[in-house]
C-alpha cells in the first residue's frame, strides 16, 4: 500500500448501512475508493453498485458475486482494505480472514459477540500490523470533541435513542434475531450511548478508560420471542458517583437525545441530533440553563447555541481517519521498534511514536470498552435485571 494512492476498499456484503458509507468512503477527503462488492446474491451487488456509483465509470466498483463472493474479494490481494457491515455473528470469522490475509478492517457495531472475541480480534490485528476500527462514526466529528468537554466535571449522562420499527422490521431485520445481532436494541442502540459515556466521563483520555466502569444493570427490558433485547432501560455506573442512564428501544418514535449535567454547572449540554446529525454547513449543540423566579412560579431559559463546521460529515471524517491510521501503522508495524513496542495486554496494540498510532490505539482500547459493558448488560438481563460488577 502506497501513500500516494487511495486506500484500495473492498466491501462485504451490500447492507443498506453500507450505502452511506460507500458515498462517504468516496468523498475526495478520504483517500480511498471502494474497489468491489462482495454479494452472494451477483444481482443484489450489481444493484448496489448502480444505486450509488455510475456502473460505466472506469473506476467502477468490481462485483463479486456467489456463495464464495466474501472469501473471493478476501484473497484478492489488490485491495488493501475491507469495510464489513456483516451480522454481528459473521464478524469472528470474516475479520480474521481479513487481517490475516493483509487488509486492514473497518467494522460496523456491535463488533463481536463478546469482548472476549473483539479482544482475539484486536490481537489478530496487532500481529499482522493491520488496523482495525469500529464503525461508530459520531467519534470523528469535531462537535464531538466540543460536545464532550462543554461540562465541567460531568457526573450525569442521560440518552434516549429509540426508533419504532415497523411489521416488516420485526420481521426480517437482523437486528432482532438471535442467529443475527442478538444484542438486539441494546448492541445497535446502546452501544452509542455506552461510547459517549465512556467519552464523556474519561475526556477522551483513554490512559484512564481501565477502571472507569464499575457496575452496569438494565433496570426495565422487554425480549422478543427469540430472547432479543427489544427495549432496555440501563444504568452504567462510573467512580466517583458518575452516572450514565440510558433508554434504547425499537418500540419508541425516534429519539437520539442526549444531555450532559454536572453539579458544578448551570448548565446542562444537550445534542437533539447526536447519531444521526441534521444536514447542513454547520451542526449544533445547546447549553441550557433554566432559573425560577418569582417564589419559584415562573420559569426562565436560557440557552447558548454551539455551532461545529460539518462541511465534512461524521463518515466521510470516520473513513478519513481509517486511511491515516491505516497508512502509518502500515509504514510503521513492521519495523523493530514498533514490533518492541506492541503489549496487547496493556492495550497497546500498534507499536510507534507518531500521533496517529496514538490515536488508533486509543480508538481501539474505547471499542473494547464499549463491548465489555455491552457483556454486562447482557448479562444483567440474563440474571433477571440485576447489578453486575464489572
Amino acid at each position: 500500500m502506497t501513500t500516494d494512492k487511495p486506500l484500495s476498499v473492498g466491501v462485504l456484503g451490500a447492507a443498506r448501512i453500507a450505502k452511506k458509507n460507500c458515498r462517504a468512503a468516496s468523498h475526495p477527503y478520504t483517500s480511498c475508493r471502494i474497489a468491489a462488492v462482495a454479494s452472494r446474491g451477483e444481482q443484489k451487488g450489481k444493484d448496489f453498485i448502480n444505486e450509488i456509483f455510475d456502473e460505466n465509470a472506469d473506476d467502477a466498483p468490481f462485483v463479486h458475486g456467489g456463495n464464495d463472493a466474501y472469501n473471493t474479494l478476501l484473497e484478492n490481494t489488490v485491495y488493501d482494505a475491507v469495510y464489513i457491515p456483516l451480522p454481528t455473528k459473521l464478524h469472528e470469522t470474516y475479520v480474521g480472514k481479513a487481517l490475516t490475509s493483509g487488509k486492514h478492517v473497518l467494522l460496523e457495531k456491535p463488533v463481536a459477540p463478546s469482548a472476549e472475541i473483539y479482544r482475539q480480534m484486536l490481537t489478530t490485528a496487532s500481529e499482522n500490523g493491520k488496523f482495525l476500527l469500529d464503525g461508530t462514526m459520531f467519534v470523528h466529528h469535531p462537535r464531538t470533541k466540543s460536545f464532550i468537554t462543554s461540562i465541567p466535571n460531568p457526573n450525569r449522562v442521560h440518552f434516549n435513542f429509540t426508533f419504532a420499527g415497523d411489521d416488516n422490521f420485526f420481521k426480517n431485520d437482523i437486528r432482532t434475531k438471535k442467529e443475527g445481532d442478538f444484542l438486539g436494541c441494546v448492541g445497535d442502540l446502546g452501544w452509542y450511548c455506552v461510547r459517549m459515556g465512556l467519552l464523556v466521563f474519561t475526556g477522551s483520555d483513554a490512559s484512564v478508560l481501565k477502571g472507569s466502569v464499575t457496575d452496569v444493570q438494565v433496570t426495565q427490558f422487554q425480549l422478543n420471542d427469540e430472547g432479543v433485547p427489544l427495549d432496555a432501560d440501563c444504568l452504567v455506573y462510573f467512580s466517583g458517583s458518575r452516572i450514565l442512564s440510558f433508554h434504547v428501544s425499537f418500540l419508541h418514535p425516534l429519539n437520539q437525545t442526549v444531555q450532559i449535567s454536572s453539579s458544578d454547572s448551570e448548565y446542562n449540554a444537550i445534542e437533539t441530533d447526536a447519531i444521526l446529525p441534521h444536514k447542513g454547513d454547520t451542526i449544533t449543540y445547546n447549553l441550557v440553563k433554566q432559573g425560577l423566579i418569582q417564589y419559584d412560579e415562573v420559569c426562565t431559559n436560557e440557552t447558548k447555541i454551539v455551532e461545529s463546521d460539518n462541511s465534512l460529515v461524521q463518515e466521510v471524517c470516520m473513513w478519513g481517519n481509517f486511511a491515516k491510521w491505516a497508512r502509518k501503522i502500515e509504514e510503521t508495524a513492521s519495523t523493530p521498534a514498533a514490533v518492541a513496542a506492541r503489549n496487547v495486554e496493556n492495550e497497546i496494540w500498534w507499536g510507534g511514536d507518531s500521533e496517529e498510532v496514538k490515536e488508533a490505539n486509543a480508538i481501539a482500547s474505547y471499542s473494547l470498552r464499549t463491548q465489555i459493558v455491552l457483556d454486562g448488560l447482557m448479562s444483567s438481563i440474563q440474571n433477571g435485571g440485576s447489578k453486575v460488577g464489572l
